[in-house]
């Protein structure tokens, strides 16, 4: 009886906002199509299509949602700042249509940062380059107003007749839109967050307007902290205590997510790297059986690759951007630095990446837009014209960083339909399915890995490849992915040299060190000391004893996290458990 009472209220009340606001809140819900369709997008693959429908719907009802609070609140402004926020939601729309054809994202964090740091030469470059796109975006717009306006008419008596079904819509969706907050919020709860502060947060974010003004300062706040940290870094001062580098051409690879546990060349019982397989058996590459990563995470990792920042510094509070690092030193040292990437260059994941690759001669990327989840399927072989472009202003001496998506997840997005040769069939164990999407993953990992080395046959050069870190996909229990934690499965990573044979042939006692150095435990972040060992720099920081080339290498506790102990507990047992 109730129910029935406050059900007929709320279809009354919401009759009264339908015929006041009505056409502001069918306006403004219009104009954030793009951000509904980005939602649909979101959802991965993986989720069963009943979930990603589930899914969808709760994203809209949210969107929709807070576009009717939105137009509540308006209704108390004047007509004037109605109209704007009308106008401004509709070229925002303009702007995420054009995003979401381009990059597959509506306009983020990343993409304001981008845009705030594009110079005016930069920008009229972009416009002119992408001209086609943005007249036929503009000149679809307009046609939909002109549509709009010549039919006003018959739009105005269908928007009469409408208004009672729109009216009984909208009381329902108030008990959906209810109904997801109480659920975020519970589970912000559940998650030992406040409810309130989760909710005021992220939900404003829903609707286009609430996000651009959330993501606007937000870009400007990670313009100024990559400022101070730019700043940090260029202040550390180099003293060059030895600099006779003579190899042309150093080649670093970093890999993404990539297990040694799923490599052929490392015993795994699928052919997933049949390209490096053939060049060991050749005798081109040195690879290393024990090397694993501090951290179970990029940035993490990344921190420590090419700086003097290790778990002591990092247990001591210290911060990795006070530290000497590789690229300045080797600049000092008369040597070109390059860095080109397949991951993104902007927002909160792209932030370390992009100020390393700062301190490079020169850095390009594949990318100008940050995703939490790549929802492009940009391949790696995308970044092989950049490094041909880079190779062409190569110096006498060169250091040249590839940054690859490897097998990050979503694993089905990192490779191409050809490349989709394991299917569940071929794997044992639990989730067949995504274990054979991963090693696909590995398998195109493979073959661009081969691609990088075969521009590199006939000059005398190394080509290091590793991965940032591992990842568990239900090797052992039901986990897929990776997360900071203290896994083995998610720490041992490949690591292995390729060198040419003018290399090995001008070069046999470091040949040697090498073939030494292959089986000694080594966590990765010692490499900045590996790295100028092998090109023979030193400056003060340097430790002879922390490079792995060395006889007298000092292999220190593995701690991961600068935390617990390494431990593994051998590759059989492992896999009986999963079996």
């Amino acid at each position: 009886m109730y129910l029935h009472y406050y059900w007929l209220r709320l279809k009354r009340w919401m009759r009264w906002f339908v015929h006041r606001y009505g056409v502001l809140f069918v306006a403004l819900a219009a104009c954030n199509i793009p951000t509904m369709v980005q939602i649909g997008m979101f959802q991965e693959e993986a989720v069963p299509l009943w979930g990603r429908a589930a899914l969808t719907l709760a994203g809209i009802v949210r969107t929709l949602g807070m576009v009717f609070l939105l137009t509540l609140a308006l209704g108390w402004l004047p007509k004037v700042v109605q109209r704007l926020a009308v106008l401004t939601s509709f070229l925002l729309a303009l702007a995420d249509g054009f995003a979401l054809y381009s990059y597959h994202n509506y306009l983020d964090e990343g993409m304001m940062q981008v845009i705030f740091e594009t110079n005016p030469q930069e920008a009229r470059e972009y416009v002119l380059a992408q001209s086609g796109h943005l007249v036929l975006l503009l000149a679809a717009a307009l046609a939909a107003c002109g549509l709009l306006w010549q039919g006003r008419g018959k739009l105005s008596r269908l928007w009469q007749r409408a208004q009672p079904r729109l009216a009984a819509v909208l009381a329902c969706g108030v008990f959906l839109f209810a109904g997801t907050v109480a659920y975020a919020g519970s589970e912000a709860a559940q998650d030992g967050m406040d409810a309130a502060v989760y909710l005021g947060k992220n939900y404003p974010q829903q609707y286009s307007l609430g996000r651009v003004a959330y993501i606007i300062p937000k870009a400007f706040e990670e313009i100024g902290s990559a400022e101070y940290v730019d700043a940090t870094l260029a202040a550390q001062p180099v003293e060059l205590l030895r600099q006779e580098n003579d190899i042309p051409q150093v080649v670093f690879i970093l890999g993404e997510s990539t297990s040694r546990h799923h490599m052929q060349l490392y015993g795994y019982e699928l052919p997933t790297t049949p390209q490096l397989a053939a060049r060991a058996a050749n005798g081109e590459l040195t690879v290393f059986t024990d090397a694993i990563s501090p951290h179970a995470a990029t940035m993490a990792v990344m921190k420590t690759l090419f700086c003097f920042y290790d778990h002591a510094q990092e247990q001591a509070g210290g911060v990795w951007y006070e530290q000497l690092n590789l690229f300045d030193i080797l600049r000092a040292a008369g040597i070109r630095t390059a860095w080109v990437s397949n991951q993104e260059s902007a927002g909160f994941y792209g932030s370390i990446g992009r100020t390393l690759a700062g301190r490079c001669d020169e850095h390009r990327f594949t990318s100008s837009t940050s995703h939490t989840i790549d929802l492009v399927e940009r391949y790696d072989e995308e970044v092989l014209p950049l490094l041909d472009d880079s190779l062409t202003r190569s110096a006498a001496q060169n250091f040249t960083v590839v940054h690859l998506m490897g097998a990050h997840e979503d694993f089905i997005r990192r490779y191409p339909a050809a490349f989709a040769q394991f299917t569940a069939a071929d794997e044992s164990g639990e989730g067949r399915a995504v274990r054979a999407e991963y090693d696909n993953a590995v398998l195109y990992d493979d073959y661009i890995v081969d691609q990088i080395i075969r521009r590199f046959e006939a000059q005398d050069a190394i080509v290091i490849f590793i991965s940032d870190h591992g990842e568990e996909i239900n090797d052992t229990r039901a986990v897929v992915g990776h997360g900071d934690e203290s896994s083995s499965w998610q720490r041992d990573i490949p690591m292995v040299c390729w060198t040419s044979e003018k290399f090995r042939a001008k070069r046999p006692a470091l040949m040697e060190r090498l073939a030494a150095a292959s089986t000694r435990p080594y966590m990765t972040d010692d490499m900045i000391h590996t790295l100028l060992d092998l090109m023979q720099t030193e400056v003060p920081a340097y430790r002879r004893d922390k490079s792995i080339l060395q006889a007298g290498y000092r292999q220190e506790l593995r701690l991961l996290k600068g935390k617990k102990p390494y431990r593994y507990r051998g590759e059989d047992r492992e896999r009986e458990e999963r079996l």
